[in-house]
């Protein structure tokens, strides 16, 4: 349940405590963790090892969910008693029925660390909406051209397979860049949709760890004029990395490329102060001092205080609030705004000014 607000709380926020939807679903949550009136629950039915730190979990959940291959969702788990909520591309295709999701171990991942670690079978979890534009067009292109690099793949995968449900008869191209052979998520996978599926050919391509069976290197002109000699004319769908993504963006015609990044894209900008800055939470009352060399999530979270987020890289605008006063830098577009009232999300915005956020 929620907190009990104590004290220099207004009443909508009493009401909020005591409003009757929130017990009923406390009542069923304690019958059943999937029973619920407003919420997608999902229940762990497997995990599958894919790599040493990439796993794949099929969900059973408690209504439908209607979604597009190349989509991601948002996963909400509780961590040491904090809802945390993270984007997870989906890696099954809508035909399959049961909904999985491939998630890649990371350093310093809150979430997916967690979901490796303490997720087993029969675990339920809090699912949302699907979003995201990198999916199909509605009139396939004749030929394809999809690049992956780590776990990029997995948006890709669900693609293939879609591609594969609906008897697609053109031609599609996957070049998927791993460190090394270790790395390689749905190997075995996407080698059998190739042998069952004669519009698809595959190159696994290594850059860190040469192996017998695999091609290595960086992409490169050459590399795509030997593998794909028609690359220029095809619609590339691409997910990876941020270096991978400026290669192909370098290479290929910039109309012809759908693309979805994992990382958030920040400029680089100096500091503008060597002082702290006042931060003021205007519905919880808090004022702290931070030094401006995060974003304001991170600064936030590090002073206790874990305002709603999600992928943490500009995308799902969870963590979108009102500044009221004060200044910030946009770490995306690297520009400083001074102006009031206006909309920021904190995981891409620095403190450079006093400020007064509607939290």
């Amino acid at each position: 349940m929620k907190t009990f607000p104590l004290k220099y709380n207004k009443m909508q926020e009493y009401k909020e405590y005591f409003n009757p939807k929130d017990w009923i679903e406390f009542v069923l949550r304690e019958i059943n963790p999937m029973f619920s009136t407003s919420k997608v629950k999902g229940r762990i039915l497997s995990i599958h090892l894919e790599t040493e730190t990439a796993r794949t979990f099929t969900i059973e959940t408690n209504r439908k969910i209607s979604f597009k291959a190349g989509q991601y969702i948002p996963v909400t788990v509780e961590v040491n008693g904090r809802r945390l909520t993270r984007y997870y591309s989906i890696s099954s295709a809508p035909s399959e029925g049961l909904l999985q999701i491939t998630i890649k171990r990371q350093k310093d991942g809150l979430v997916s660390n967690f979901m490796h670690d303490h997720l087993s079978l029969g675990s339920v979890i809090e699912l949302g909406e699907a979003k995201g534009e990198f999916v199909l067009t509605e009139n396939l292109p004749e030929k394809l051209l999809l690049i992956a690099g780590g776990s990029g793949i997995t948006p890709i995968y669900s693609i293939l397979k879609t591609l594969s449900k609906m008897g697609y008869t053109g031609e599609a191209t996957l070049l998927y860049f791993s460190r090394s052979k270790e790395d390689v998520i749905f190997h075995e996978a996407i080698q059998n949709l190739e042998k069952n599926n004669s519009f698809l050919k595959t190159h696994f391509i290594l850059t860190d760890i040469e192996s017998n069976g695999f091609q290595f290197g960086f992409l490169s002109e050459k590399m795509l004029k030997t593998l794909v000699p028609d690359f220029d004319l095809r619609t590339t769908y691409l997910c990876g990395p941020k270096s991978l993504q400026d290669s192909v963006k370098d290479l290929l015609p910039k109309d012809k490329i759908i693309s979805e990044n994992f990382q958030p894209f920040l400029k680089s900008s100096a500091k503008r102060h060597l002082k702290d800055v006042s931060v003021t939470l205007t519905k919880s009352h808090r004022t702290i001092l931070v030094k401006g060399e995060k974003n304001l999530l991170e600064e936030l979270e590090d002073n206790g205080i874990y305002p709603q987020s999600g992928c943490r890289m500009g995308i799902c605008h969870t963590c979108a609030c009102t500044k009221k006063t004060g200044t910030v830098t946009n770490l995306q577009e690297g520009t400083v705004s001074e102006n009031k009232d206006e909309t920021i999300q904190l995981c891409l915005s620095r403190a450079e000014e006093n400020l007064e956020l509607d939290l």
